[in-house]
């Protein structure tokens, strides 16, 4: 057999994720879009059972799933989710004098899944998360979500 073609273009779909972040945030270049992804991936990580990480981080692109799982303590007590703004707060204190994530980092890295993943493993990743994370991407996939961060309305 093989070896699978998701390990085989691993590099290439990272890439293709970062560049999605990157340009879907409005960020310059992808080194800064790396604490925003980083970030979120972590925060998202920290409010997941070790079940629902698990399933979440089955639909992730080897690379993506890599960084998903980077440093996890499982052991580790589940974060409440509480308001999208104290997950953006957390999502910033990340090497915090080098973190330029915007106000749609969140949505950002949601964005990018979903321009990397195929549909129904996007919704599998979905389906893994807790209702409060889950409507964080709600419209990810949606035609207002497909412009830059510039070219939408706050």
């Amino acid at each position: 057999m093989p070896w699978p073609p998701e390990y085989q273009r691993a590099s290439v779909d990272f890439e293709k994720f970062m560049l999605a972040a990157r340009d879907h945030a409005g960020l310059a270049t992808t080194n800064m879009a790396w604490n925003m992804v980083e970030g979120v991936l972590h925060a998202f990580r920290r409010r997941l059972t070790l079940e629902q990480a698990l399933r979440f981080a089955d639909q992730l692109p080897p690379a993506v799933r890599g960084l998903f799982i980077e440093g996890w303590r499982p052991g580790n007590q589940v974060c409440t989710v509480g308001t999208r703004t104290e997950m953006l707060d957390e999502v910033r204190s990340l090497r915090s004098e080098h973190n330029f994530s915007p106000d749609n980092a969140i949505e950002s890295v949601g964005f990018a899944l979903f321009a990397v993943l195929p549909s129904d493993a996007f919704a599998r990743a979905l389906d893994a998360l807790p209702l409060e994370l889950r409507e964080l991407w709600s419209g990810v996939g949606t035609s207002a979500w497909n412009l830059p961060a510039s070219s939408r309305e706050a």
